[in-house]
């Protein structure tokens, strides 16, 4: 992987939307952010998420990464309670969530999204906060970047039932 040194990340504002909205539509199919199928215009607007992040080559967006950070939530169930390891443990009361990483196509593999990742982690850190995020099953492509940058997958799955 090539690195870009020139690479800046810093909090997304408002007026980054158009082009967030232009990078997002630049991922089609299985690099699409699929968390939200609106626009990420409309996610921002509903949503207000609080941890959001930008990269930045020579003054231009080209990624992005989204997340929020809320109390640890547990299980009363009994795999919590038997050493199983089957629900993971933290000592943090925090965590935080990666919802939505985009990188504009061209900047794939040059380190952008290792760097919005960082960022956000930094954040979870000074708020003694773990790191999550949610891979689709299928998506073999996210799942190996967020490998190489130290996330395991949990051997849990969450089925759920349609009405």
């Amino acid at each position: 992987m090539e690195v870009n040194p020139n690479i800046k990340v810093r909090k997304m504002v408002a007026d980054d939307l158009p082009r967030i909205n232009e990078i997002d539509n630049l991922l089609a199919g299985r690099a699409r952010v699929t968390t939200w199928p609106f626009s990420f215009e409309a996610y921002w607007e509903v949503f207000k998420p609080e941890l959001t992040y930008v990269a930045e080559v020579d003054n231009e967006i080209v990624g992005f990464l989204v997340g929020y950070m809320k109390e640890m939530e547990g299980t009363h169930s009994i795999l919590r309670q038997a050493d199983a390891q089957v629900i993971p443990t933290s000592h943090h009361k925090k965590v935080g969530w990666i919802e939505m990483i985009g990188i504009q196509p061209e900047y794939q593999n040059k380190g952008v999204g290792r760097f919005l990742v960082e960022a956000f982690s930094k954040e979870c850190k000074d708020n003694n906060a773990a790191v999550n995020c949610l891979v689709r099953v299928d998506d073999d492509r996210l799942g190996k970047f967020y490998t190489r940058l130290g996330f395991r997958p949990w051997d849990t799955l969450v089925y759920i039932k349609d009405d």
